[in-house]
């Protein structure tokens, strides 16, 4: 009779050891399926960055212009007047520590409204200010509200205009995806602190 509990006991040790092997396969492959979920990591520009002014980026999607950050936080809208008869009616941007959370460019902070057709609007911003925690990297959104005059009243002789929207080209769209806004980041230039 021992011989048949022990048989008992070794068979009971092995069910055991069949289940925690189980368990560990178990939690390699979770482990591995968590791995290899892709992170969404945006890259960092450094500065000076160039980026492209995309118009109605839905099936017809415009370059017409240009976003630059420059190094001293100097941020340019430039329309491509050559190419393009779209003109700059509003501007707004945004500069923060994390992407927006929602592509809602009036609620942005900075803002220049009623341009009345302008071709370039520059911004001076302080880019290490909202460098939070210490990283190096800010993230930037800029939209635009276009205008172009497609003709006159023929009763008035008043301009007649269209108006479109921009959005600079950016590496990770911004809120749900629901749209062609998007956000880029940048690295903020180390600024020396003088040593008395």
């Amino acid at each position: 009779m021992p011989q048949v509990e022990g048989d008992a006991a070794n068979a009971e040790r092995k069910g055991g050891d069949i289940e925690m092997k189980k368990v560990i396969v178990l939690l390699l492959v979770a482990a591995l399926a968590v791995a290899a979920i892709p992170t969404v990591v945006m890259a960092q520009a450094s500065l000076p960055f160039t980026t492209d002014l995309i118009a109605d980026g839905r099936d017809t999607a415009l370059d017409v212009g240009d976003l630059t950050v420059d190094a001293d936080g100097t941020i340019t809208f430039q329309i491509d007047e050559a190419n393009t008869d779209w003109r700059l009616e509003e501007t707004h941007l945004y500069v923060g520590d994390g992407a927006p959370a929602k592509s809602a460019p009036g609620k942005f902070p900075y803002k220049h409204e009623d341009l009345g057709g302008e071709s370039s609007v520059v911004y001076t911003i302080n880019l290490a200010a909202y460098d939070v925690d210490g990283d190096g990297i800010v993230y930037v959104a800029a939209h635009a509200g276009l205008i172009m005059q497609i003709g006159e009243d023929p009763e008035t002789g008043d301009p007649i205009f269209d108006y479109e929207s921009a959005w600079a080209q950016g590496d990770e769209p911004i809120g749900k995806g629901k749209n062609w806004a998007t956000c880029f980041s940048v690295v903020v230039p180390v600024v020396e602190t003088p040593t008395e």
